[in-house]
């Protein structure tokens, strides 16, 4: 990226390319907010859960501004004992994952990484349980919120890793149609199962799903499709 020439038509192309793709999000907005909400709703009457919604009633303005619909999802009865049983389950973790062989040594530290997360939020749990003030309602719509915004930046971000590299205009437009329909289609499948899991384990998981299992997800798999896209064959580079 350093070397590379900076033509000035490969600029105003990826400029113009990232306004295009803004512009179409952007009308799209109210849709993708209905079509999120439905499929979230969707998967938790198929998983048996119960779920109570109501109509958006505050007025959000603004492109980054993606309105959700409320909801009530009540959370099953956690026994007192619960976080002693996370505790030991995280131990067992960290235990078991430094008899990962060598190669899977990348595993051990993404796992214990883990473990030290979910530990510190069962530590929080047994001392302080009632100061916990975030709601599932909260995480959910922070995080469709949040994969709106990674949508919404996706253009800008292969204008400046991407578009300025001598590849065709069509795999540009290939690669970004490609990630923001991930995100698109990974966002209720992502919350749904948050959603699933903290209705049934409680509140103490979703520090470590919000951490390590939210837009991380994503995040990892907008890096894969960019390593495949970065991979198509040279004979598809041009120089304009």
């Amino acid at each position: 990226m350093h070397s590379l020439p900076l033509l000035l038509g490969r600029v105003l192309t990826g400029v113009a390319l990232a306004l295009a793709f803004t512009w179409l999000l952007a009308q799209l907005q109210p849709w993708v907010a209905t079509w999120w909400m439905e499929q979230f709703v969707w998967w938790m009457q198929a998983l048996d859960i119960p779920l109570q919604t109501a109509p958006i009633t505050t007025q959000t303005s603004g492109l980054w501004l993606l309105p959700v619909a409320p909801f009530d999802l009540p959370l099953r009865d956690i026994s007192p004992w619960a976080p002693w049983a996370h505790a030991l389950v995280a131990i067992s973790l960290w235990w078991l994952a430094g008899w990962l062989p060598d190669a899977a040594r990348p595993g051990m530290f993404v796992l214990r990484f883990a473990v030290l997360l979910h530990g510190c939020a069962i530590v929080y749990f047994v001392m302080w349980p009632a100061s916990f003030s975030h709601s599932l309602f909260e995480h959910t719509a922070g995080g469709f919120r949040q994969m709106w915004a990674l949508m919404l930046i996706t253009p800008w971000m292969h204008l400046l890793i991407y578009y300025l590299l001598p590849f065709p205009l069509w795999c540009r437009v290939v690669l970004t149609s490609t990630s923001v329909f991930y995100l698109f289609v990974l966002a209720p499948l992502l919350y749904a199962t948050h959603a699933a899991l903290i209705h049934q384990a409680g509140l103490i998981l979703m520090p470590l799903l919000e951490l390590l299992f939210g837009v991380m997800v994503a995040v990892i798999g907008m890096v894969a499709l960019y390593g495949w896209a970065m991979g198509w064959s040279p004979m598809l580079q041009e120089e304009t």
